[in-house]
């Protein structure tokens, strides 16, 4: 499954496992084993249940699209690798249940008033979450996709808003990709600028903050006029409220 956004831009639920797989002596003498807690999962549907409002990503901001893998559990089988794709595949588009996850959820928020804001602004923007069957393959997609932002210094992508046939590109160049954290989570930050081929001069900018924590993997990506991180404390409240789906599940 995948989704191609407007402009082609294009993880994290803070979970509690309780895993023990050792064998204790119980009462008379019988070995006690205690199995691995399974990390509990929730379908695609009820992920996008916890997306946050556009109105919390910027004042007068609207839903301009969304996706989920809906209500059954994908399987864990990967049909594509991070290492192996394009710049332009991995970063153009947003693949749900491609790389062994089991659930997915975005949606897709606009500015209306963002000709009127133009440069200090953003245009649009998405967020998403991406869940994994164990801690394990989580890390492994948001290291692997640092490694590829890190890898993917200049490239470029087609403009899927031109009519023509064989139309324009956007040129895509690296400004940074930065370690951090959010609320304790592993974290990166990605800055990067992109130019269209019908306006040369112009440039935009794409700022995208990936975290990973338990097995799911945030991110969110803004596209505008400005060089600015998106905002952690946004991210930390969809951390939180998708945190908050697992809690029956435990």
């Amino acid at each position: 499954m995948k989704f191609r956004i407007s402009t082609v831009v294009a993880t994290a639920a803070a979970l509690s496992f309780a895993v023990a797989g050792s064998a204790a002596a119980g009462a008379g003498g019988h070995a006690t084993v205690h199995r691995a807690v399974r990390p509990p999962q929730v379908s695609g549907s009820r992920l996008a249940t916890g997306l946050l409002p556009p109105s919390a990503l910027g004042d007068g901001f609207t839903t301009g699209a969304t996706l989920n893998t809906g209500r059954k559990l994908q399987s864990t089988r990967a049909t594509m690798h991070v290492p192996s794709m394009s710049c332009a595949a991995f970063e153009g588009r947003v693949f749900f249940a491609v790389f062994g996850d089991t659930a997915g959820a975005l949606s897709l928020y606009v500015n209306p008033n963002a000709a009127s804001q133009f440069p200090d602004t953003i245009f649009y923007g998405y967020q998403a979450v991406i869940q994994f069957a164990t801690t394990r393959a989580a890390t492994t997609f948001f290291t692997q996709s640092r490694a590829k932002f890190a890898y993917c210094q200049s490239f470029s992508e087609p403009n899927p808003g031109d009519g023509v046939p064989g139309g324009g590109t956007f040129q895509v160049g690296s400004v940074s990709v930065a370690k951090t954290s959010v609320s304790g989570h592993q974290a990166f930050v990605v800055t990067q600028s992109i130019a269209m081929s019908e306006s040369p001069g112009i440039s935009w900018y794409r700022n995208i903050l990936f975290v990973v924590s338990g097995t799911d993997v945030y991110s969110l990506w803004e596209v505008g006029g400005v060089y600015d991180e998106p905002s952690p404390a946004v991210m930390n409240r969809l951390i939180h409220r998708i945190q908050a789906l697992y809690a029956h599940r435990a």
